[in-house]
């Protein structure tokens, strides 16, 4: 088959176009340490990329989930824990009142410091996160979760919603305690407020020391309320440390696939390089010596 010199020549200088193409590609791969520059140079590395940087993106959010509930069940833990250090205040003082020997002063005594330490409780149990937002009032973070009506009463204004965030593929924990779980009715701050107007009203009331002996029940009740709360909260808080072990297991697993498609391989692509080199000078070189050949050279 005959070659024409015009096709002869088209092809030449495909092929140096195409040798050029490839140097620059393989130039940029090794300065960019990326193999894949656009889709068409890996069709099918190109949507494995795209799958594992989307797991990468879910870890990520994963982690910053576990951020959020671990600050969160952090100050919620802080709140109850100081609840638990006022209540034994309350319990000794409480105790001593139910005293029988105790006179009126005594008495007025103890209900002034427990009409110090009740109010911290109360306190406690309505705080708040840095953003304003209520810890135990369930989805309901902008009310006030424990607050008296019109006689004085205290009463739950919250809801029961517990929030759980998703900090895997196939687990989610909760971010938050409840006032009702705390205390339901607000039974116990009721109690306590009920018994403290007695011992400040009328300190010499003949009911003070069965008061007093129900009083302590009521608050070791409330106690190991707190404690069930504290025994779930740092439970969960545990278990995160767990899920963002295997998490990061997984997170450094999915990178290496990903470096492992999208990276350059330096001594490979080094030596296709310095190949794509040397096939572009003897092309040019061929190109070059057949250019200059005519019919007054064969004469």
């Amino acid at each position: 088959m005959r070659v024409s010199s015009h096709l002869y020549h088209q092809n030449i200088i495909r092929n140096i176009n195409n040798g050029t193409q490839a140097y620059n590609d393989y130039s940029v791969q090794l300065a960019t340490n990326k193999r894949i520059q656009k889709p068409s140079d890996d069709p099918l590395g190109s949507v494995m990329l795209l799958t594992l940087n989307s797991q990468l993106s879910t870890l990520d959010q994963y982690q910053s989930n576990m951020d959020q509930v671990e600050y969160s069940l952090g100050q919620q833990e802080t709140q109850l824990n100081s609840a638990v250090n006022i209540l034994y205040n309350l319990v000794d003082l409480t105790t001593t009142a139910a005293d029988a020997s105790m006179g009126d002063d005594e008495i007025s005594a103890l209900a002034k410091q427990m009409s110090v330490l009740f109010p911290a409780v109360v306190d406690l149990l309505n705080a708040k996160d840095g953003d304003g937002r209520y810890f135990f009032s369930g989805s309901q973070t902008d009310v006030m979760p424990f607050q008296q009506d019109a006689a004085g009463q205290y009463q739950y204004m919250g809801d029961s919603n517990i929030r759980e965030v998703a900090v895997s593929e196939d687990s989610k924990v909760i971010s938050n305690v409840t006032g009702d779980a705390i205390d339901p009715n607000a039974n116990f701050l009721n109690q306590m407020n009920d018994y403290l107007n007695l011992l400040t009203s009328t300190p010499g009331d003949a009911t003070v020391g069965d008061q007093s002996r129900a009083m302590i029940d009521g608050i070791n009740g409330f106690l190991q309320s707190l404690t069930n709360q504290l025994t779930q909260v740092g439970s969960t808080r545990a278990s995160l440390e767990d899920i963002q072990n295997g998490n990061q297991d997984i997170g450094v697993y999915t990178q290496g696939l990903k470096d492992d498609i999208s990276q350059v391989d330096y001594a490979e692509t080094y030596i296709k390089l310095n190949e794509t080199v040397t096939s572009y000078e003897s092309t040019l070189k061929v190109y070059n010596r057949v250019s200059e050949i005519s019919l007054f050279s064969l004469i």
